[in-house]
């Protein structure tokens, strides 16, 4: 009985500390088998002749690009809080937060691992930074695929014009709610008071409010617009991909139906590894909807994972290894 309590007690801590990568990679897995059984591996595999790899080739080389525009970015925020900081830093810095956000629930791991490259910069800054980064690219995701919807709902589902017409109303109070706070000197000087007011006990607070208060109107509209780019490139590089798989498609319906997965993955919580699964299930349903066959939408929603994710998680997976220790005593 003695052994069998040990033994209880040792699986409920192992469960404590790895039970949600656990439950990730059983949805994963059960995610990835349920498509495989409904498709058939055979026609998964059979798809993949169907691949114009000079069409395939330039998702590639947009690859770079869409690197690129994420470095500068998170470039621009980094070098508003430390201007000595190095080039190759940031860059190493933005690839170990690929590889930590790809297999860590709901990315959680790209807030702490973008640290370690970044030694002049505090542990509570990079984590604001971060949250600042990723905010971006989500009001862009948000923003045009809110817009997208709500011409599928007048064109394909038939939804009445008032419905629509009400939640549009409604969408527009949001964003100019949101773009007012944003572009506020107010709100950034109600911060600033904040940090200036909570006691010594807030420390930790006031460290990551901080770099919030900091921005300006001119540093949001560039964020906005490297997001909008970055955006961009990602929907161009999943449209091709499915259109390498079936020229016959149209290639802005394409664009239509990417808009619609990365929105609709955007809404459902980050329930699986990478994504996978969630991912490839949105793009079935999107891209059926404007004939795409299901095992072309399924092969080119991987393709784009292991183009965009995977490749760099790599990289970033090796930068991370060759760090030759991780100080323990960062500053917060």
């Amino acid at each position: 009985m003695k052994y069998l309590i040990s033994f209880s007690n040792t699986l409920l801590l192992l469960f404590k500390k790895y039970g949600i990568y656990l439950l990730k990679v059983f949805v994963t897995v059960g995610l990835l088998a349920y498509f495989l059984t409904r498709i058939k591996f055979e026609k998964i595999l059979f798809g993949l002749k169907f691949v114009d790899f000079s069409i395939f080739g330039v998702v590639v080389l947009l690859f770079f690009v869409n690197l690129f525009l994420q470095f500068v970015r998170w470039k621009t925020l980094v070098k508003t809080v430390a201007k000595n900081v190095q080039t190759k830093e940031i860059l190493e810095s933005l690839l170990i937060g690929i590889s930590a956000g790809s297999f860590t629930p709901g990315r959680t791991g790209e807030y702490f691992l973008r640290k370690l490259p970044l030694k002049e910069v505090s542990f509570s800054t990079v984590i604001t930074l971060t949250f600042i980064d990723k905010m971006m690219l989500l009001i862009n995701v948000i923003f045009w695929g809110s817009i997208v919807s709500f011409g599928m709902m007048i064109y394909y589902y038939n939804v009445d014009w008032f419905i629509v017409f009400s939640l549009f109303i409604i969408f527009v109070s949001v964003f100019a709610g949101l773009f007012s706070l944003l572009y506020s000197k107010r709100f950034y000087n109600f911060l600033k008071d904040i940090i200036s007011k909570l006691p010594m006990k807030f420390e930790l607070v006031k460290k990551l409010i901080k770099p919030l208060a900091e921005l300006d109107n001119k540093l949001i509209s560039k964020l906005l617009v490297l997001a909008f780019l970055n955006f961009s490139v990602i929907i161009f590089q999943f449209s091709l991909i499915v259109f390498a798989f079936d020229s016959h498609l149209r290639f802005e319906n394409l664009v239509i139906a990417s808009i619609l997965v990365f929105f609709g993955k955007t809404l459902i919580p980050a329930i699986s590894l990478g994504e996978i699964g969630v991912r490839e299930g949105a793009s079935i349903y999107f891209f059926g909807i404007f004939g795409c066959s299901e095992s072309f939408a399924f092969n080119a929603s991987l393709l784009l994972f292991v183009v965009n994710l995977f490749l760099p998680s790599l990289v970033g997976l090796i930068l991370l290894l060759k760090l030759k220790r991780i100080d323990r005593n960062w500053q917060v």
